[in-house]
């Protein structure tokens, strides 16, 4: 018995390598590791075998993912962004526009907007409230959108004129529905529609490989335009609703203005040569002191802070893009 039991596991490693080896010829990676998972969940289900132990296959999809390359969708800049909404007519890209707004402002797969209700949008008067819910990894989230763009593009607007044409006969509760000839219909958006809408927003402003911007890039330029801002991986985690902090870095895209800080951090130059710089260098015992120092234009903000006995907050008004270095004595038990 325990002879025929060994036969049986070398047997059942050597079906399994084989399998992935002829598999390997056609498929890529990425396909291979999410065919072993499927195949370990079935084997470790339905026959009690741990896949997870045939250290040889794990080694052979390790060796096939060495310089694989995922093709990630692209993402569009803030500029592309701000173009298309104010130069693209209500006419006939009105629903293109708030598909835009809304995945863009709250990260949404495409999935997510297509299963969007009327009751997940609030009108708060100075803004909109938009409730994601039912999402990929069951992490319901919320955002908002307002009138934050630089542009000065009435955003809640554009979605305030969408929201108006809906009709009153229509039977379902989406939010987004037919738009044609300035119009709205009571035929729902099916969710394969949101995966071409990026596409379509690309070849309106004839950006090269127009076909790469697929239904994950407005999740991905959310993304990438909050790490350019300088937000923290628990900022991304929270407006993508990523558990893994792994995971949200994967949506990030390299952006030339992210490297073009780095290099100035490096090389002593500040965030930028038009930005203004501010450092904190004292915080001792009880007290805490911080300074910005005006740059090349004509602003001169000035902030300054100390923090004595009880009151010990730090208020920090009218700058932008301040770093703060920050020394702490932990040998005072007053902090």
């Amino acid at each position: 018995m325990v002879l025929s039991a060994k036969i049986g596991k070398c047997q059942r490693r050597c079906f399994t390598c084989v399998f992935f080896a002829e598999k390997s010829k056609t498929l890529s990676s990425s396909t291979l590791w999410a065919h072993y998972s499927m195949l370990k969940t079935m084997l470790n289900v339905k026959r009690n075998i741990d896949v997870s132990k045939f250290y040889k296959l794990s080694a052979f999809l390790k060796r096939k993912s060495e310089g694989y390359k995922p093709k990630n969708a692209k993402v569009l800049t803030l500029d592309q962004i701000d173009k298309f909404l104010l130069e693209v007519p209500d006419k006939d890209f009105l629903m293109i526009k708030v598909a835009l707004i809304f995945g863009v402002a709250g990260a949404c797969r495409g999935k997510e907007l297509h299963q969007l209700t009327i009751s997940d949008v609030t009108d708060m008067d100075h803004a909109l409230l938009v409730n994601v819910r039912n999402t990929k990894n069951n992490v319901d989230r919320n955002f908002i959108i307002n009138n934050s763009n630089k542009n000065g593009i009435d955003l809640i607007e554009v979605c305030r004129k969408y929201m108006a044409l809906r009709k009153p006969e229509t039977t379902h509760s989406r939010f987004f529905v037919r738009y044609e000839k300035s119009q709205c219909t009571v035929q729902a958006i099916g969710k394969n529609t949101f995966g071409k809408i990026p596409q379509k927003v690309a070849e309106y402003l004839n950006l090269p490989n127009s076909t790469l911007y697929t239904g994950h890039c407005f999740r991905r330029t959310s993304a990438s335009l909050l790490a350019d801002s300088g937000a923290s991986i628990d900022v991304w985690k929270r407006h993508g609703g990523w558990k893994s902090a792994s995971v949200a870095e994967g949506y990030i895209e390299n952006s030339i203005n992210t490297k073009k800080i780095v290099a100035d951090s490096i090389f002593g130059l500040g965030v930028g040569n038009s930005t203004e710089s501010a450092s904190a260098h004292q915080v001792s015992g009880s007290a805490v002191s911080a300074s910005s120092a005006s740059s090349t234009s004509s602003k001169n903000n000035i902030l300054q802070n100390t923090i004595d006995g009880a009151n010990r907050l730090l208020n920090i008004v009218n700058c932008s893009n301040v770093n703060i270095h920050v020394n702490i004595n932990t040998n005072n038990k007053d902090l």
